[in-house]
């Protein structure tokens, strides 16, 4: 059913509202007081030196040191807020309105979505998911990579969508900002183009415009990057195309699923390298830890291969899916709650996307798409460290999904109904 464009306008405004509202009294009921004393506090400290004394610095414990441990997107965002709002109070309360509004914006790029793919009642219902559901609304009040993250992911899969379809230059440019603007808060963005590319070849993109527009995209990629590449090697004589920081989480990955029976636990790894190397660089303490990684990596498949693919594919999916992200409670939503709710937003999600793929003939190469993405992520996360927090910006996608299905389910009834009379 297609929106008058008067009722469409009022639902949209109404959605946003209530994102907005909901997000604002959030910041008004606990303000600065809502954080997590951990990642978040870590770039607030990197906002305001990176403003004070024009240094990327992340670990308290190595302030003096430049950091390859994250990209540079957000310390970069907060440094420009704290220079117009100052490094105090009113500094974070900027910083948090900030993270709101992206929140608000990606609940209306994730209503654009379905209405681009000929499924708007699927994007109403994936953008009111996204306004209300608590944990998105907890994040963004943190000062975190999420929000900026989800609106770039967001921004690229729509731009895709239109590139897809009409092949334009523009849609090309929006798409490279978008994929770039994610690149610059988060590194696991990096070869998303391979989800790109799988639905190219689904739509048949034409490969002369193809080659084309991959020549431009590598400038671009030079041109934005080139200063942290250059930045980076100025600090430590090595080629850093996006942080140094892979071998921690993938040094944690090796005791999810049955990989605690293998080696030392990792407190003692950790406490052997401080021991060993009092004085190195945390870069060059990650660099140890991918090594003992790759090695317990090995030692595990060699003794039992069949655990160990388990581990990484069915095991890791299942710990960062079946919990949510929700480390704080606000609003008296309590925790168990929010994780039953996630227990049946995440299987009905799967199950969606199975069914929209049969029952959906409108757009199917598109659904496709979505899907590549969500796996994406999923197989990354089960390469490295498998943690529900990665996967709260794909919650509006899974919302998506269960819209499209509503939408399906109640178009064949009401086709039904009025086949029948």
């Amino acid at each position: 059913m297609v929106l008058p464009d008067k009722k469409r306008k009022i639902i949209v405004a109404i959605m946003l509202l209530t994102a907005l509202a909901f997000r604002l009294f959030v910041l008004w009921k606990y303000g600065l007081s809502l954080t997590l004393h951990s990642d978040d506090t870590a770039y607030i400290r990197s906002g305001k030196i990176l403003a004070e004394k024009g240094m990327i610095v992340y670990h308290y414990n190595h302030i003096n040191e430049p950091t390859v441990h994250i990209m540079p997107g957000l310390p970069m965002l907060l440094a420009a807020i704290f220079f117009i709002f100052g490094t105090g109070d009113m500094g974070l309360y900027a910083a948090k309105a900030v993270m709101i509004l992206f929140g608000v914006a990606s609940v209306f790029l994730i209503y654009a979505i379905g209405k681009d793919i000929n499924h708007e009642w699927a994007g109403i219902i994936a953008g009111f998911s996204t306004a209300l559901f608590v944990p998105l609304i907890e994040i963004d009040n943190l000062i975190l990579t999420e929000p900026p993250f989800l609106f770039g992911l967001l921004l690229f899969i729509r731009f895709a969508v239109q590139l897809g379809r009409n092949h334009s230059m523009s849609a090309f440019y929006g798409l490279m900002f978008a994929y770039l603007f994610c690149l610059l808060f988060r590194a696991t963005v990096a070869l998303i183009p391979f989800a790109l590319l799988g639905y190219f070849l689904l739509i048949k993109y034409p490969l002369r415009l193809a080659w084309k527009q991959l020549g431009i995209a590598v400038l671009l990629v030079i041109i934005v990057l080139g200063p942290w590449w250059v930045r980076n090697y100025i600090h430590y004589k090595e080629f850093i195309p996006l942080t140094g920081s892979s071998g921690d989480p993938l040094l944690l990955g090796t005791y999810q699923g049955d990989g605690y029976r293998y080696g030392e636990p990792y407190e003692e790894v950790i406490k052997k390298i401080d021991e060993q190397y009092p004085h190195i660089t945390i870069y060059e303490k990650q660099q140890m830890e991918k090594e003992i990684a790759i090695e317990r990596i090995k030692r595990w498949y060699k003794a039992n291969p069949k655990q160990f693919i388990e581990s990484y594919t069915i095991k890791k999916a299942k710990i960062q899916w079946e919990t949510p992200f929700y480390p704080v409670e606000i609003l008296d939503v309590k925790k168990p709650f929010i994780i039953s709710l996630h227990q049946w937003i995440v299987p009905l999600a799967f199950a969606s996307v199975a069914l929209t793929l049969l029952l959906l003939k409108r757009n199917q190469k598109e659904l496709w798409f979505l899907t590549f993405i969500i796996a994406y992520f999923t197989v990354l996360n089960n390469v490295f460290f498998a943690y529900s927090r990665y996967n709260l910006p794909l919650m509006p996608l899974l919302f998506l999904y269960i819209g499209l299905l509503v939408s399906a389910v109640w178009h064949v009834l009401f086709r039904k109904k009025a086949a029948s009379s």
